[in-house]
């Protein structure tokens, strides 16, 4: 039975090189995944455009109980604590 880089490497040896090339930009990306998601807002959206968001139901209460555990955890400095 074959490893996975094994069989990795058996499959890209029959791709073109522009498909090895996507394969191995994808691996890349994989590798090293950016430290913060992508967003749509520019750094320093100002509040009430945050505000203006909406979100389901189920997101809002998933960021609220991350916000309460961070709270919790005292990994928030007073300056972002809300008020």
């Amino acid at each position: 039975m074959a490893t996975i880089a094994e069989e990795l490497n058996a499959l890209l040896a029959q791709l073109p090189p522009r498909e090895q090339e996507r394969v191995l930009s994808f691996a890349r990306e994989l590798a090293h995944p950016p430290m913060f998601p992508h967003t749509p807002l520019p750094p320093g959206t100002p509040g009430h455009v945050v505000a203006k968001l909406r979100v389901s139901p189920e997101a809002g209460e998933a960021m609220e109980r991350a916000l309460e555990e961070t709270e919790r955890s005292g990994l928030m400095s007073s300056s972002v604590r809300p008020h």
